[in-house]
């Protein structure tokens, strides 16, 4: 995997394209080696090389995975602010999550001034089915996540967990009536969180924002949290809130 990594750093680091020879000797690698990396390489769009010159330089299959790393960046950049002030108005910790293939992933988190860290860093996974981030997820997701997620299977993790199949289409068909998602113990006893949709300029779900607390810290003032997290999220999705809202809609109906 680093000799990969290389090669392809080595060939956006060139002018044109690179033959299999100088990048050998460029990068310390064995000729054979080179070769075999490339050609794996080129198998995955990754690289490709000219047919006149035999040169390689860097494949269409990089421009998603660009384009998926910088949209990542952007939500992060425009989600911290938002995040930064839910928890200063709340003293409860934030996150940012995303799809992943298997769980949901944390993409950025803001610690409350008390230091609760609920659910760990950004890089933490949480499966979607017992975390009110992955409801929304799967409530305005496409239909493949949402099978993929059932055919990992429903384990438990906190008293109410949903473990049932029939519980968890009842609970994202609740979600998509209301635009946000609420639990308690379903990841952790004695834990309570909210997490609302987060939309890209075409209306589309791509992230969910997500409050966590101590179950206690929510008893007297969990509308006034809801709604707290709701204008978060509403503040972080990009473009207009009129395709963002035509989306969510079209997704519940």
């Amino acid at each position: 995997m680093r000799r990969a990594v290389r090669v392809l750093q080595a060939l956006a680091d060139a002018d044109g394209g690179v033959g299999v020879s100088e990048l050998g000797r460029g990068l310390g690698i064995g000729k054979a080696s080179v070769f075999r990396l490339l050609r794996t390489l080129a198998e995955l769009g990754l690289v490709q090389q000219d047919s006149e010159t035999r040169l390689y330089r860097l494949g269409p299959g990089l421009i998603p995975l660009g384009q998926a790393a910088s949209e990542a960046i952007d939500l992060r950049s425009a989600a911290r602010p938002a995040m930064e002030r839910l928890t200063s108005g709340t003293g409860m910790p934030t996150y940012l999550n995303v799809p992943g293939s298997r769980d949901v992933v944390c993409l950025e988190h803001v610690r409350s001034l008390s230091q609760i860290d609920l659910y760990g860093q950004a890089g933490h996974t949480m499966p979607y089915h017992a975390c009110p981030s992955g409801l929304v997820l799967l409530a305005f997701g496409p239909s493949d996540r949402l099978e993929r997620a059932l055919s990992l299977g429903l384990s438990r993790y906190g008293r109410n967990t949903i473990v049932s199949r029939r519980a968890l289409r009842a609970a994202l068909a609740d979600v998509r009536s209301h635009g946000y998602a609420f639990g308690t113990d379903d990841l952790e006893d004695g834990v309570t969180s909210v997490a609302a949709p987060i939309c890209d300029h075409h209306g589309d779900v791509v992230g969910a924002l997500g409050l966590a607390g101590f179950s206690h810290m929510f008893e007297s003032r969990r509308e006034s949290l809801i709604a707290a997290v709701e204008q978060a999220a509403a503040e972080v999705s990009t473009g207009h809130r009129r395709p963002a809202a035509t989306r969510l809609a079209r997704v519940a109906g």
